[in-house]
């Protein structure tokens, strides 16, 4: 009995705590690898535990003074409780797991083992401070390290922070790719040397003179704040002046400043400033809503520069209770719409951060998709219903709690959330779907249940009718969410610095990094890293063989479609052209979106010409120059569009297209064609001939489900050009 008892005490209890969490986050998704987020979460949990168990001992033996030999007599506890996480992680993965583990143990020195060493010396220091309140206090300093950076999140434009416990905070959204960088390190080393300063002038000043610790305990005080208003000094945070001085030059306007990077030119940010301007006004009129003051968005250069100066690389981002909005210029026109959404709802939000009620990002969300109305194109009811009909999940009341907004493929949160929240609009008014907004309670404003407005909601999709096409969906839908994916960070790092050989025209380096990548996590990325490579070897029947061998694992998938084009590519380059054709058409007939029937038809086309393999093997200049003689008897309407794309990519002088697309249109033209034209034309500031293509598209489109989007199109090209 006496033996169990010296058995249950704090050190053991701590460290229990710890292996339990640790075999435990082995069955939770993201947690299971080594990697970011497994050291994330135990930076957090061993810098309380090794916090509470220096309090512990120098209580035991009642004396600062004593903590050196306590060091010395029970460093096999601090080992024991420190390395444990990364044994029972390392173990796992080694049986379980087919995932590098090098990123993670690089991951696991740099942020768990400083975060543990400063909740040593925090614990230390609160002992230092009060005997009979360390508890309270560390637990005082840890809420405070902890949620420094929502101070910063809402004071600062960015939402990347530096963090005494974790490290690091990538963003607000997701990002795979996070890279141990330089600035990290010396983030860890910095506090490093002034957590041991501290510890060395806690040992000077000792515990007896009571002004010395005085001194001490205000220069720490004093020390730590100075430090946050240096941050920024030392690049660890990003502020509104570092940003306009980064992005400086500037287009002013009546409703919003757009400050951009020297790659865009003053041209298409004066066309940036009218679409927003456009967008403003018809937000205002679609929501009710005043326009907001002071708006400022901000165009990084591209994802690299947004990643690096404010976090996030993978989305844009709003910050409605500061009037900002986050861009890079690759993504800016798809998302500028639906981002001045979320500035104006700053008006009806009711949090501090001015956002929906509760955090709630399926309403967040859902309203901004609502005012937009366009997912890739399409009508957000029509995609809604897609999905529906197809056999993804479809749960809007399940949507609506807690974090279930992230459980599934952000696609189809969106979209969900975003046709419902637009049926509750028609239905019952803009003026109440703005009052849930503020608070979240649909039966005090609408009268019904969330549940209720669910069901109502599904039999308002079926009464619609619109055509169900399965391929579309799986495009859409057929995404892994975050929590699925297999080594996620660690794919994505190693992809990016395979295609960096590639561009480099290190063949042999990039196709052996596709092929390890592969090996381990089946991803179709790396997939197209190696026939990329290995074209540039002349391996094609190697590509073929791997892509026949995959066909049927990806069916069902987002991948499938993109498999399905180089599948017949792949057949054309080994000259099995009747194969090549059958799968072409087979691509052509599911049609997951305009653009792959495109492509299909065009090679289709080729290959009655004989020109495939000269086409694929050609440049872009020499894949244009092929695609117009198509058009030298009579117009190829597939081949429209990704003209526009190639035209594009060679900055050609849009006089150049346009006298050839004048004397080539007409009333066989098809409405995606006259869309794509439409969208061209009006880039490069033809107003009076987009418009003439925006109402020729409207008058040959046969499919209702896309009408909303052409007459939105037609009506911002109409007021351009008035």
């Amino acid at each position: 009995m006496n033996k169990l008892k010296s058995l249950i005490n704090t050190p053991n209890i701590l460290l229990l705590v710890i292996t339990i969490f640790a075999i435990f986050a082995q069955t939770l998704p993201l947690l299971q690898v080594l990697n970011f987020e497994f050291s994330f979460v135990f930076s957090i949990l061993l810098f309380i535990a090794s916090g509470i168990l220096t309090i512990f001992y120098l209580r035991k033996f009642k004396s600062f003074g004593l903590l050196p030999a306590i060091i010395r007599m029970k460093y096999k506890s601090y080992l024991l409780l420190l390395f444990t996480p990364l044994l029972v992680s390392i173990l796992s993965n080694l049986l379980f797991q087919i995932c590098p583990i090098c990123d993670g143990i690089l991951y696991y020195l740099v942020i768990v083992i400083p975060a543990f060493y400063f909740g040593f010396i925090t614990g230390a220091f609160t002992f230092w401070i009060s005997k009979k309140f360390s508890y309270l206090i560390f637990s005082a300093i840890f809420i405070l390290f902890a949620f420094a950076p929502i101070l910063e999140f809402y004071i600062y434009p960015q939402v990347y922070f530096f963090n005494i416990i974790v490290g690091i905070i990538p963003g607000t959204i997701y990002d795979e790719e996070i890279l141990l960088s330089g600035k990290l390190i010396f983030f860890r080393l910095l506090h490093f040397i002034l957590f041991t300063t501290l510890l060395y002038s806690m040992f000077k000043v000792g515990t007896i003179k009571r002004k010395n610790r005085k001194l001490l305990l205000l220069s720490t005080i004093m020390g730590a704040f100075l430090f946050f208003l240096l941050k920024p000094y030392l690049g660890f945070t990003t502020t509104k002046y570092e940003l306009l001085q980064t992005l400086k030059m500037g287009v002013l306007t009546s409703g919003v400043e757009i400050r951009y990077a020297d790659n865009l030119t003053f041209n298409n940010a004066n066309l940036l400033a009218r679409e927003a301007i456009y967008y403003m006004s018809e937000i205002e009129r679609k929501t009710k809503l005043s326009t907001p003051h002071n708006l400022i968005a901000y165009i990084f250069k591209d994802a690299n520069q947004k990643g690096a100066l404010f976090g996030s690389k993978a989305a844009n981002v709003a910050k409605p209770w500061m009037n900002q909005i986050f861009f890079d210029y690759n993504s800016v026109e798809n998302t500028l719409e639906h981002e001045l959404v979320h500035s104006y709802t700053a008006q009806i939000g009711s949090t501090p951060f001015k956002i929906a009620d509760g955090f709630n990002m399926a309403m967040l969300e859902g309203y901004a998709m609502a005012i937009e109305d366009n997912y890739s194109g399409y009508d957000i009811h029509y995609m809604a219903l897609l999905a529906k009909e197809s056999g993804y999940n479809f749960n809007i009341a399940e949507l609506f709690l807690r974090f279930n907004f992230f459980s599934q493929a952000s696609s189809l949160s969106y979209i969900t959330a975003g046709s419902f929240i637009k049926y509750l609009i028609e239905v019952y008014g803009i003026e109440k779907v703005n009052s849930i907004y503020e608070d979240l309670d649909f039966e005090k404003y609408l009268g019904n249940s969330l549940t209720r407005l669910s069901t109502k909601y599904v039999q308002y999709l079926d009464y619609l009718n619109y055509p169900i096409n399965k391929h579309r969906a799986n495009l859409f839908f057929g995404r892994n969410p975050i929590t699925k994916k297999v080594c996620a960070r660690t794919v994505s790092k190693e992809i990016n610095a395979a295609w960096k050989f590639y561009r480099e025209e290190s063949y042999y380096s990039s196709l052996n990094s596709f092929k390890t990548i592969f090996e381990y996590s089946n991803s179709y990325k790396a997939l197209l890293g190696i026939i990329y490579s290995n074209s540039k070897f002349g391996l094609y029947s190697e590509s073929l063989k791997l892509l026949e061998g995959k066909m049927d694992e990806y069916e069902g998938t987002s991948s499938y479609y993109s498999a399905l084009l180089n599948f017949g590519d792949q057949l054309s380059y080994n000259q099995n052209f009747e194969k090549a054709d059958s799968i072409y058409r087979i691509l052509s007939k599911f049609e997951p979106t305009a653009r792959y029937k495109n492509l299909a038809e065009i090679r289709i086309k080729l290959i009655t010409e004989r020109k495939i393999l000269l086409y694929l093997n050609e440049s872009d200049f020499d894949k244009y120059g092929i695609l117009k003689s198509l058009n030298k008897d009579e117009l190829f309407d597939a081949s429209i569009p990704i003209m526009i794309e190639l035209s594009e990519r060679l900055n050609e002088n849009i006089s150049t297209f346009s006298s050839f697309i004048d004397g080539k249109a007409s009333e066989n033209i098809s409405s995606n064609s006259a869309y794509e034209i439409s969208k061209y034309l009006f880039k490069n500031f033809e107003y009076k001939k987009s418009l003439r293509y925006a109402d020729l598209s409207i008058k040959k489109c046969s499919e209702n489900y896309r009408m909303p989007i052409l007459k939105s199109h037609r009506k911002k090209i109409e007021w351009f050009s008035n």
